[in-house]
């Protein structure tokens, strides 16, 4: 592969018609790091791009499982791995997405995330503590186990904390620890990070919810829920927009609540990205103003990309 390009950063920052013009110009595919944007039938709730903003550009890891599937990151980094590897040595390649763990776990070779035998006694047992003690108390044991891991992992997001606990337990280090040590899988790669300051970002987060809620996400999730047979514990369900809209097809809140949620869990979810790319050297920040559109935004990445 002649080059990779990683475009990341916090939801509604601007990374995909960022990304797409970034594409075009270096006539690059386009691998999607998203944690649910891989599953079918989940694209207003996603922000997934529609076939006129990909403006022609190859886009990959994109509505290839279904949403009964369980995916582990392991399986989203072997498919993606595929691709980047398919790729002849004059092509090249833009990584684009806000989900860390996904981004990582094709960008960086030395990134293990489940090195050892798979425990399964052990991950039952942590089911079984969380469906009995809730998500909050298994989630304080990764606090007292991996504190700076548990600082970017949300509670709910009760997958990746067994994943991190199972990690302790069958090698002695903390998911944390790993995460330091990293080297890039392709040369050729550059890691950027959009920075917009929050003052700005969240006003834009609650408007990019009312416009799904305006664009039929209600309908989407009524429908994904009755085709998952009404599943909660798949993780395509606990995605941000899905879990909290399902909570009000469940009784257990009213629509204005659901939605007042999404954009908390959102505005929250963007705290810990910034959160996880700060913890990365390698990360290249790039500081936005509101003003500065996709074009801009292209153009700066393009820029520090050819000045190697």
């Amino acid at each position: 592969m002649k080059s990779l390009t990683v475009i990341a950063g916090p939801t509604a920052v601007g990374k995909s018609a960022s990304s797409v013009i970034v594409a075009r110009k270096s006539s690059s595919v386009i691998v999607s790091a998203d944690a649910y944007q891989c599953y079918r039938k989940m694209d207003i709730g996603t922000a997934k791009s529609t076939a006129e903003e990909m403006g022609g550009v190859p886009h990959r890891m994109i509505d290839i499982y279904e949403p009964t599937s369980r995916i582990s990151v392991s399986d989203y980094a072997a498919d993606a791995v595929k691709i980047l590897d398919s790729l002849g040595e004059d092509e090249s390649a833009v990584v684009v997405g806000g989900s860390g763990l996904y981004i990582d776990s094709i960008v960086f070779s030395s990134y293990s995330f489940e090195a050892g035998e798979p425990n399964e006694e052990y991950r039952s047992e942590l089911r079984d503590y969380a469906a009995q003690n809730g998500n909050e108390r298994l989630w304080e044991r990764l606090r007292q186990t991996d504190p700076a891991y548990a600082q970017i992992t949300h509670p709910n997001n009760v997958k990746r904390v067994i994943r991190a606990l199972e990690f302790h337990h069958s090698t002695g280090m903390r998911m944390s620890e790993q995460k330091k040590e990293r080297t890039f899988r392709y040369p050729s790669t550059r890691y950027f990070v959009l920075d917009l300051d929050r003052a700005f970002l969240y006003p834009r987060i609650d408007e990019r919810v009312d416009r799904m809620m305006g664009a039929g996400l209600l309908e989407e999730v009524r429908s994904l829920y009755e085709y998952c047979g009404y599943d909660r514990s798949l993780p395509s369900l606990k995605a941000i927009g899905y879990s909290e809209i399902i909570s009000f097809l469940e009784g257990e809140m009213d629509l204005d609540s659901a939605v007042g949620l999404i954009k908390q869990h959102s505005r929250n979810y963007a705290k810990r990205q910034y959160t996880w790319f700060r913890a990365d050297p390698l990360c290249e920040w790039i500081g936005l103003s509101p003003r500065m559109g996709p074009e801009d935004i292209a153009d700066i990445i393009i820029e520090r990309t050819n000045n190697v």
